[in-house]
């Protein structure tokens, strides 16, 4: 080699210019994910057996921590960033003698379950897809030498209190440009995620059965506000009474009617009660107050406004209050003298929510002494390039999913938005910019038998789902696939430039 290609060979290097050969990357991931995955698979398993709810999942985190604490050159941080169950993993490879730039790529976990249903949102899986593709990505960079750095963080009470709401407040996300999810479902899709906010609603009476009537009547009007602002907009109501939560559509609702003979409620009841509701069933029987009816059905996801308990014991309600001296109370609950609603607003674009959330609060100001809300989360878009590079991969033989598209569907929200900050043309809607990239990609869990469980997250079928072999075995698959995107990433300049280009921050 002459004294000008010697140069040469050591400004490339120098400089990160030198081209990676990454033909053997997916057989590299394999056989690493071979090794490492049982361990992870170990976790995921024994989260999902230990279900916790928002902030704490304190299993949970300590779980991840301690194993991650076990590996060579991962630094850890538990209780990061002021929250006691969010944690910061950290890997960084350098090759001798580089001294270019350093990018780094972040993954997302997720571990908290849901009230009553355990991981019917099938976090179990969105965490070890994290410490997977993490860790496979950490090995590639060593193998490939690839200057890389990898950050996996924890991000507790995604389904009630947005937990990524709080670690973006704290810079939590500020060392990476990207970040990458997977989160399982019933469908695979790269796809954007709604705007939500919940308005919360206190109803008092001077009697127990006057703040069930106001309640009701509230609820009533939600349900029949008919066309809504915004676009692909949902209301639904959440009873706040035994076990609730502010996106999940309850399985089990009580209500009492006094001034109507147990015949006369059960016709009532059996005059609405059709296929529409599916799975929704009663029991009927006389107590101390009057006719008590125990509704139960299979719940749901707040954002697909199914026809549960509550919607049956509302149309009750509106069936029954013509009828003069008709009262309602809640069996075995007759003294409190406040009932308190919650009301999820949900809509395609996050400008559309303020309308929203006007035109409902107008509707059933009268009958609330007090209306607040939560933060808004915003909605998650899809951004360019990482979306259909994530889906050739995948698409390739040596990873075998050919079931994936991208829509413009939104089937729920996420609190992943915040730290992807989306600003949108006002008129078009089209995507000018976003403060950090994310790729949220649902992906299908249903196993394909006839006799496989199947649902849709957040009903309590789903957390059967979430714990077959099926669902880990395509959680392996879809991890190798995105640290297989991470490390072209990482290794290709060009392809960080593409892949990053939609981000401008003010």
């Amino acid at each position: 080699m002459s004294l000008r290609q010697s140069l040469i060979a050591a400004l490339l290097v120098t400089s990160g210019a030198q081209a990676t050969d990454l033909r053997q990357l997916p057989s590299f991931l394999k056989q690493v994910s071979s090794n490492v995955w049982p361990a992870l698979k170990d976790i995921s398993v024994a989260i999902y057996h230990d279900p916790e709810v928002g902030l704490d999942e304190h299993l949970a985190h300590d779980r991840v921590v301690r194993h991650f604490h076990g590996l060579d050159d991962w630094t850890t941080k538990p209780s990061a960033y002021g929250m006691s169950t969010a944690f910061e993993m950290s890997f960084e490879h350098i090759p001798k003698g580089y001294r270019g730039p350093v990018k780094t790529i972040g993954f997302l976990a997720e571990y908290d379950a849901l009230v009553g249903v355990g991981h019917a949102c099938g976090h179990n899986h969105i965490v070890l897809n994290g410490m997977t593709a993490a860790i496979l990505t950490s090995q590639a960079l060593k193998h490939f030498d690839i200057p890389g750095r990898v950050k996996l963080m924890g991000c507790p009470d995604e389904e009630n209190a947005a937990g990524k709401y709080t670690l973006n407040q704290r810079g939590a996300f500020n060392s990476s440009d990207i970040w990458l999810m997977a989160h399982p479902t019933s469908k695979s899709a790269v796809q954007p995620m709604n705007a939500r906010l919940n308005i919360f609603g206190k109803f008092l009476g001077k009697t127990h059965k006057e703040a069930v009537g106001k309640a009701y009547q509230a609820m009533a009007t939600v349900r029949n506000l008919g066309k809504l602002p915004g676009t692909a907009s949902s209301v639904a109501a959440i009873q706040n009474v035994g076990v609730y939560a502010t996106n999940v559509v309850q399985s089990f609702i009580s209500l009492g009617v006094s001034g109507m003979s147990l015949p006369d409620v059960n016709g009532t009841v059996s005059a609405i009660l059709d296929k529409t509701y599916p799975g929704v069933s009663y029991k009927i029987f006389q107590d101390e107050d009057g006719v008590a009816l125990n509704i139960t059905g299979p719940g749901g996801h707040g954002s697909e406004a199914s026809k549960g308990p509550l919607t049956l014991s509302i149309e009750v309600f509106r069936a029954a209050s013509s009828r003069s001296g008709v009262e309602f109370y809640l069996p075995g609950n007759t003294t409190a003298t406040e009932l308190d609603v919650t009301v999820d607003l949900r809509s395609r674009y996050t400008a559309d929510l303020p309308a929203l959330a006007k035109f409902v609060t107008d509707s059933i100001a009268h009958l609330s002494d007090n209306l607040s809300h939560d933060v808004k989360y915003p909605a998650l878009e899809v951004v360019p390039y990482v979306p259909e590079t994530f889906i050739s991969i995948l698409g390739s033989d040596d990873y075998g999913l050919r079931d994936w598209n991208i829509t413009d569907f939104a089937p729920a929200s996420s609190d992943a938005s915040w730290m992807e900050n989306p600003v949108l043309d006002p008129q078009t809607h089209h995507l000018n910019s976003v403060d950090r990239v994310v790729l949220h990609a649902n992906y299908n869990i249903c196993g394909k038998g006839a006799n496989d469980p199947c649902a849709f997250n957040h009903e309590p079928k789903f957390a059967l789902v979430a714990g077959t072999e099926y669902s880990y075995t395509q959680t392996e698959i879809v991890a190798r696939g995105q640290a297989h995107m991470a490390v072209e990433l990482l290794a290709d300049a060009s392809k960080w430039k593409k892949a990053t280009a939609i981000i401008q921050r003010s």
